[in-house]
């Protein structure tokens, strides 16, 4: 969907608009272009100006562009192709505003004491790996796959421990609950998540959101790419090395 257009002529509030597209297309064929903009969080003036440089008309004939990708995609043996989101992604990471955010987080992360990774199922997983990451670049890191264990007293000072938070889905009761409850013994909390208006990000110092189209094997099961993630890891606890090392 929109071949060969150029990313980077689209601003962010564009973007937005783009990655909400290609993440729904069907649901957006059903949408007003008011109840777009409100999905998208967006203004109807920004899908105006989006669809100007998709070279289209207007909201209608952007329908129908959807309408015809998804009609010839129907004759397509299915595949999950992740090249043009992880493109997108790559451009976005390009830009100042999310360069300021790794920067942001680079910098909480120096004046923690603690840094403790958290998440479930693959994003405990990568939660291990950027801890260990992040140790080798000199930071006291450790990770938390079960987000009830240990048991946190209420009287627990945290106020110089930085929680990474990390969830797909960012709506993980149990991740919430708990993130809650770390924000309340003053702790920081970087959430890193695929959806900037999920629930964990109102708890959130720093929310990153690196906006992947989704993808479910069956009920429970998210397959959805952590490549976006695996580079935000490895991109700040690089720069801590890089600040480490200017620091001697």
């Amino acid at each position: 969907m929109f071949h060969n257009m150029d990313l980077k002529s689209l601003s962010e509030l564009e973007l937005d608009v783009y990655n909400y597209i290609i993440s729904h297309p069907k649901q957006v064929q059903q949408l007003t272009i008011r109840q777009l903009a409100s999905e998208a969080h967006v203004s109807t003036t920004t899908i105006s100006r989006f669809c100007q440089k998709m070279n289209l008309s207007g909201f209608s004939e952007l329908k129908y562009v959807i309408r015809d990708e998804l009609h010839a995609e129907q004759h397509v043996y299915p595949s999950y192709d992740i090249s043009t989101p992880l493109t997108d992604f790559f451009t976005k990471v390009s830009r100042d505003e999310f360069d300021q955010k790794i920067d942001q987080c680079v910098k909480m992360i120096q004046q923690a004491k603690l840094v403790v990774f958290v998440g479930i199922g693959s994003s405990g997983s990568l939660g291990d790996y950027g801890a260990r990451f992040l140790a080798n670049a000199g930071a006291f890191a450790l990770s938390i796959k079960d987000p009830f264990q240990p048991s946190l007293r209420n009287d627990t000072d945290l106020s110089e421990t930085l929680f990474i938070v990390l969830s797909v889905s960012g709506m993980t009761k149990e991740i919430i609950m708990r993130s809650g409850e770390y924000k309340q013994n003053g702790a920081k909390i970087v959430a890193i998540t695929n959806h900037e208006y999920s629930p964990i990000t109102t708890l959130a110092d720093l929310t990153i959101s690196y906006y992947m189209p989704e993808r479910n094997a069956g009920d429970h099961v998210n397959m959805t790419t952590q490549v976006p993630v695996v580079y935000l890891l490895e991109t700040m606890a690089n720069r801590f090395a890089e600040s480490r090392s200017a620091a001697q």
